[in-house]
């Protein structure tokens, strides 16, 4: 007679699903503490004959995404009532509820909003940092569609006040940067207040007075002639520069003194010169200008001497591309670093 089948009451099938859960659990756990045992010894076995150590880079908590950066070409409306060709670069996670630091950058004497290709990659590594940048052409130059008769220091400034006019009726803008070059430092150095947050002057044309004429004439004598023949006229033709300058931008040139602005100005200050600056300004207008920084009295990057292989636009002197491109990067590193550093320190290394 065939055996009866046992039969298990409720409460044994449970006892036994329990034991079995339980015998289940001691294998993972032991399964992982031998893994851990083996990662840790291969990682001290690596560490000790030098070799890299094992990446816990899955285990490593998510980074936060850079912003990118939006590039757009623009015309915005200038106080003087007329057109100012721009090109703005903004983070493409900016808002209008949260502040933006922005940076304003000024090409130098017939030159444009380009800045011999430096102001686009600035502007890049700026907007990945959450600071957002616009540049111009200032009259005359690049895309604008006045005479270059109405490029003078004046308009320079009008045109630097519409810019961040521009943004700040655009966007919500905190504190605001100025970088310039040559020309556009002198425009800069005269832009300075308590307003500006930053400013970054590349080579900037600062002799005092008519002597920030010295590249378009390099005699005292010279630059007074110049001078006595715009009055006549209105204007002064310069035949190796294929343009016409006002008497009033000379008479404005007279006038102004940058040393004095950077002397008193308070805030954060980054001034570079080139080794072929001297071909444009003289020792003693970088000297000058070198000497104005110092006498605020409060520390500036001071990037004298490291641009030695430099020409006035930061490009190799020797024309060797390779050169040119690791110049550039100098360049362009150090002062979006300096400006991090001053508009969104949060975002600094």
């Amino acid at each position: 007679m065939p055996k009866s089948k046992k039969v298990s009451s409720p409460a044994q099938s449970a006892e036994r699903q329990y034991r079995r859960l339980r015998r289940l659990y001691a294998v993972m756990v032991c399964t992982l503490c031998i893994a851990a045992v083996v990662l840790c010894t291969v990682a001290a076995g690596r560490v000790a004959t030098g070799s890299p150590a094992v990446s816990l880079e899955l285990f490593s908590p998510a980074q936060p995404a850079q912003p990118a950066p939006v590039t757009t070409t623009l015309t915005i409306p200038s106080v003087r009532g007329t057109d100012i060709p721009a090109t703005m670069t903004v983070p493409d996670n900016i808002s209008a509820e949260s502040e933006t630091p922005l940076v304003v950058m000024c090409h130098g004497f017939t030159g444009n909003r380009d800045g011999d290709g430096h102001f686009q990659p600035l502007a890049d590594t700026l907007a990945k940092n959450g600071i957002a940048s616009i540049r111009v052409d200032f009259a005359g130059n690049g895309e604008s569609t006045e005479p270059f008769t109405a490029y003078t220091l004046e308009s320079m400034y009008d045109d630097i006040e519409s810019a961040i006019g521009y943004m700040k009726d655009s966007y919500t803008i905190g504190p605001v940067g100025l970088v310039g070059h040559s020309m556009g430092g002198r425009a800069v150095s005269l832009h300075l207040s308590d307003d500006i947050a930053a400013a970054a002057l590349w080579s900037p044309a600062n002799g005092n007075g008519l002597d920030g004429l010295e590249f378009l004439d390099d005699t005292p004598e010279g630059r007074e002639q110049m001078r006595a023949d715009a009055a006549e006229t209105g204007e002064y033709a310069l035949s190796g520069w294929n343009v016409t300058i006002s008497s009033d931008f000379i008479e404005q040139m007279d006038k102004s003194h940058p040393a004095d602005g950077i002397r008193s100005y308070s805030g954060a200050l980054l001034l570079s010169f080139a080794g072929g600056d001297l071909g444009l300004l003289s020792q003693t207008t970088i000297d000058d200008t070198l000497q104005a920084a110092r006498d605020r009295g409060t520390d500036f990057v001071d990037l004298y001497g490291q641009f030695e292989d430099a020409t006035h636009n930061y490009a190799a002197q020797s024309g060797d591309t390779a050169e040119t491109a690791e110049i550039s990067a100098r360049l362009e590193d150090q002062t979006a670093e300096f400006l991090i550093g001053a508009l969104q320190p949060d975002q600094a290394a």
